[in-house]
């Protein structure tokens, strides 16, 4: 019983359980699904690219967003996302950006995260709110459980860029 007890101690510590509230990440997240977020801090370098990542905005609400650059890394998103000047492929993404909404990043500083929606036109993020310093994600989305259809392990994708032409 004491073991059991401390395992879910633990469990409590560790991880949290947020429902999904939003379009912003569709398809990859849709409304209505639960995750468990690992409370803890985010590797460092490319390991984190592609990560769904839980924040708040400015009024404290949770944002669950997938980062997208990295420490030292300059960015211009618009109808595309460059990283360092190459052309990010991302599967993932859906939406469009309006015009408004395209931004240029000189260079992330040290411990400094971009973080986009992948439905760019349902999404407030990065682009809304600036660069996330780390200490300020709050957890990593690393399993969906609800609905079971759809449950599992959420893997990061991996990191592609298009051919210079």
């Amino acid at each position: 019983m004491l073991l059991a007890l401390v395992v879910v101690r633990w469990f409590r510590r560790a991880f949290v359980a947020v429902e999904v509230a939003g379009e912003s990440m569709t398809p990859a997240l849709l409304p209505g699904e639960y995750l468990l977020l690992r409370r803890a801090r985010l590797p460092e370098g490319e390991t984190v690219f592609g990560r769904i990542v839980a924040t708040r905005d400015r009024s404290g609400r949770l944002l669950l967003k997938r980062v997208i650059g990295l420490p030292g890394e300059s960015l211009r998103v618009g109808a595309e996302v460059q990283v360092n000047g190459r052309v990010l492929i991302e599967p993932y993404a859906n939406g469009e950006s309006a015009v408004a909404r395209y931004r240029g990043v000189q260079r992330l500083g040290a411990g400094e995260h971009f973080l986009l929606g992948d439905h760019r036109d349902a999404s407030t993020d990065s682009r809304d709110f600036g660069a996330v310093h780390h200490s300020r994600i709050e957890g990593v989305a690393v399993y969906r459980y609800w609905p079971l259809g759809r449950g599992g392990r959420l893997r990061r994708p991996r990191r592609r860029f298009a051919a210079a032409e």
